[in-house]
């Protein structure tokens, strides 16, 4: 407690601080009436306040109405605080030069007027607009021992739903599962996160995904927050319940989850093996997957596709002790923003993740990483739009 309010003091003094500075440099100068300038600090302290307030009223994480109030009310907070900070980050440099006993310059005030109205809009677009705006990625692979049963065999893989990112509204949803269907796969696989904290979040989702149909049928795994590790459960034998339940309602839905387990996919008289292992975890959180146990012979002739949450355990594992020849994962949302310009592309995950999005290739063998559709924390996708994969795997001449 003693924590949460120095952080909320020192959250009060930061806004103080930007708003004094925003204050000076913009609103007296433009807002000549007094009831503006008012209004200008009643709205700031009006939004900390019902951020306070907000958080307040999510003293947990069983209510997920007050959770989502919360986490919208967050992101009105940056939506007004980060367009201000990147106006003092870039305006303040107009001082530098009364060091030298020289007059202010005006340059860097309207370069940090634009790049503030761009953050805002491009914060805004990500949130009411680019958040549900669904986009289909199709490539096509070629492999040069593809069993030939297989040749144009139809993958379709979604990941990273996180369904709380949509509480009870499924429209959005129920056109992910459309388009899907219009597509008419041979496969379809969802490589984790299913929800965000808690697996009473798909109840209202169960017959919308149960509408999900390929020839193959639809199989899954489980992501880092499919575990629960996130809640501050009382008993285990309570997160081992909520996991089970998100087990249940899978099969419910006609999903088949593969955990660190293998099946057979047959063309006439070729087959593919598909392996889905448990998540990779990162420290602090465990590793649950084991490719050994998902698989009895890593480095046989079969062709293999593996279906790992965390595209790090491509690199700390798969091509440095398997053979396996597609990887498909999730997890990393493209961190939600993503700058691309050309072939140029840039986001905030790939500080963390060296491969966090699209395909990748060492060797004979490939990576996908989906994108995701959901959002956590901050509903908003600013350039990295919800994505439905379609991969077509092709024989190579």
């Amino acid at each position: 407690m003693r924590l949460q309010l120095i952080a909320f003091f020192a959250l009060v003094c930061i806004n103080f601080l930007i708003d004094g500075y925003v204050y000076f440099r913009v609103i007296r100068k433009i807002c000549s009436r007094l009831w503006l300038r008012v209004l200008y600090w009643g709205i700031n302290y009006l939004l900390l306040a019902a951020v306070l307030i907000a958080y307040t009223l999510m003293r947990n994480h069983q209510d997920m109405d007050n959770r989502m109030m919360f986490i919208w009310f967050m992101f009105i907070y940056f939506l007004v605080y980060t367009p201000k900070i990147a106006y003092f980050l870039l305006s303040v440099w107009d001082y530098i030069p009364c060091l030298f006993r020289k007059r202010k310059l005006r340059i860097f005030n309207y370069i940090g007027g634009v790049a503030a109205l761009y953050v805002f809009c491009s914060m805004a677009y990500g949130a009411f607009v680019n958040r549900e705006r669904l986009i289909v990625r199709e490539i096509g692979i070629e492999f040069p021992h593809l069993p030939a049963g297989f040749d144009n065999y139809k993958i379709v893989q979604i990941s990273d739903i996180h369904l709380e990112s949509f509480g009870s509204d499924t429209d959005f949803v129920s056109e992910i599962v459309l388009k899907i269907n219009e597509l008419n796969p041979d496969l379809i696989v969802f490589t984790g996160d299913l929800v965000t904290l808690r697996s009473m979040e798909l109840n209202p989702f169960l017959d919308v995904l149960s509408g999900l149909k390929a020839k193959d049928g639809v199989y899954s795994i489980l992501g880092n927050h499919d575990y629960g590790d996130y809640v501050p459960w009382k008993e285990m034998s309570e997160k081992l319940k909520d996991r089970k339940y998100l087990q249940d309602g899978e099969k419910k839905m006609g999903w088949r989850m593969l955990n660190n387990e293998s099946v057979f996919l047959h063309r006439d008289n070729d087959s593919i093996a598909l392996i889905g292992v448990e998540n990779w975890g990162e420290s602090p959180f465990p590793k649950y997957g084991n490719l050994e146990m998902a698989y009895s012979d890593l480095n046989d002739r079969q062709f293999k596709i593996l279906l790992t949450h965390n595209p790090m355990h491509w690199d700390e594992e798969v091509i440095t002790e398997t053979n396996i020849d597609l990887s498909l994962s999730g997890h990393t949302h493209a961190m939600q923003i993503k700058l691309q310009l050309g072939d140029w592309r840039y986001s905030p995950s790939q500080v963390r993740y060296p491969r966090w999005s699209g395909l990748y290739k060492e060797g004979r063998q490939y990576l996908y990483v989906n994108e995701g559709i959901g959002c956590v924390f901050m509903p908003m996708r600013i350039g990295a739009t919800p994505e439905i994969t379609v991969i077509q795997l092709k024989c190579q001449p």
